[in-house]
């Protein structure tokens, strides 16, 4: 609330006010504040331009009709009030406090003074821990900032990759065409080159014709060369005239797969779609039976039920829909052990140890027998991927917009397990293990 005090000296008193002194109990403006404190400057006062004026304590009720000095404490609101407060008529105006435990300030005092240590101390406790925590929030902030910005430019340098694979593909597409025109087809300069052949033929009938008016008036052996070189034009045109024919009867077709319009609107639709930016799914694993979790809920140790399929942990949270998300989970302690699955990671239900839920809603990658299958339902799909051990990091990544599931070992992605998971269910993280002592961690992003 803006103040429009104005200041307590008479002679003033048409100016606004622009600090108040607790101390003295009076609204100073510009003028007076100077005076004050060149001999109170250690009284406490309060800048009215920038503190709002309810917050300023007087010492003075402030209930509009009261205007009577705080001397009494309320312990049920722990609040100073005045006599008009503590009146046994109640009503709008008074008897705020009437049925409270009330008492004089003078009472409350040596509580309140030895409460004001505790505060200090914790105030200054507080002060540290704030301070830290802003701190830790700045260094966040800026490793945040460093990895939006870092995630920016690998996604750039992935498309420039594709742009410039594209930019060669067509390069090298064009290059073909022109070869293989080239090899198929005749050259512009068998045009330039037979372009003449008619007349030249014209010419020849003409030369023919002479020689055949002439034939006794010349020597023998000239006009017989004169035949001779026509018989060689002749055969020359002949052969000139084959190449022609053959280019003209070369009606291959040369063409770009694709042609049709969905098949290239397909392609530009998979282009579309490349990429996805993936949501870490942080969660803690929740109680159950027959395993204890330690690290606030991000490791767990089979610790009961012996070797048998008796201990399933699930996430504390559900894989979002329309989403992409992804977490990692480590195994601590792992014998393998023949016939056995030992570990199942992967997706289902809440209640995943209900038998139709096992069956026919759960989605999991199986690290056992030396190798890792996949089972959905009862269908089993023996997909040897390569050997687990000890300290080995499974990532389990959930398009729950296209329905895929993918799982990857030590960051090595070996493709989509399965492309069936529902969209609409609501579905959470799982582990099972089979055998007893066998220790797995969640590995936060």
């Amino acid at each position: 609330m803006k103040c429009n005090k104005k200041c307590s000296s008479k002679k003033h008193a048409d100016i606004n006010a622009i600090s108040y002194c607790q101390e003295c109990d009076v609204f100073m403006c510009n003028k007076c504040i100077n005076h004050h404190d060149e001999v109170l400057d250690f009284h406490h006062k309060y800048n009215l331009n920038e503190q709002d004026i309810t917050d300023i304590f007087t010492g003075i009720c402030k209930e509009p009709e009261h205007k009577k000095e705080l001397n009494y404490y309320c312990k049920n609101h722990n609040q100073l009030c005045c006599v008009a407060c503590l009146s046994k008529i109640k009503d709008e105006e008074n008897g705020q406090h009437t049925e409270c435990n009330v008492c004089s300030i003078k009472d409350i005092e040596n509580e309140k003074k030895s409460k004001l240590k505790e505060n200090i101390k914790y105030m200054e406790d507080c002060s540290v821990k704030i301070k830290n925590s802003i701190d830790e929030l700045k260094k966040l902030f800026e490793e945040i900032n460093h990895n939006k910005e870092e995630l920016k430019l690998k996604v750039s340098k992935v498309f420039t990759q594709i742009r410039k694979a594209i930019d060669e593909r067509e390069d090298k597409i064009l290059l073909e065409i022109d070869e293989k025109f080239s090899k198929n087809y005749f050259k512009e300069e068998i045009i330039h080159q037979n372009e003449n052949l008619p007349n030249k033929i014209i010419e020849s009938i003409e030369r023919a014709k002479s020689i055949e008016k002439e034939w006794y008036k010349k020597k023998l052996n000239i006009l017989i060369n004169d035949c001779i070189n026509i018989e060689k034009n002749i055969e020359n045109v002949k052969e000139k005239n084959k190449n022609i024919d053959r280019c003209n009867l070369n009606k291959k077709k040369i063409k770009f797969w694709p042609e049709k319009e969905n098949e290239i609107n397909d392609f530009l639709e998979t282009i579309a779609k490349f990429g996805k930016i993936i949501d870490g799914l942080d969660f803690q694993f929740k109680e159950g039976e027959n395993y204890v979790l330690s690290n606030n809920g991000l490791i767990c140790t089979k610790n009961n039920g012996g070797d048998n399929w008796n201990c399933t942990i699930v996430g504390n949270k559900e894989i979002p829909k329309n989403k992409v998300s992804k977490w990692k989970i480590k195994i601590n302690n792992f014998a393998i052990k023949s016939n056995t699955w030992n570990v199942l990671i992967g997706i289902g239900p809440d209640n995943p140890n209900n038998k139709e839920n096992f069956y026919n809603k759960c989605w999991s990658f199986i690290c056992g027998n030396s190798q890792l299958s996949l089972k959905s339902g009862n269908h089993t799909k023996y997909k040897q991927y390569r050997s687990l051990s000890k300290g080995d990091i499974i990532e389990v990544i959930v398009d729950r917009k296209l329905g895929s599931l993918y799982f990857a070992i030590n960051g090595e992605n070996y493709g989509i397990a399965f492309s069936e998971i529902p969209k609409d269910d609501i579905l959470y993280p799982i582990v099972m293990l089979n055998d007893q002592n066998q220790m797995v961690e969640i590995i936060q992003s």
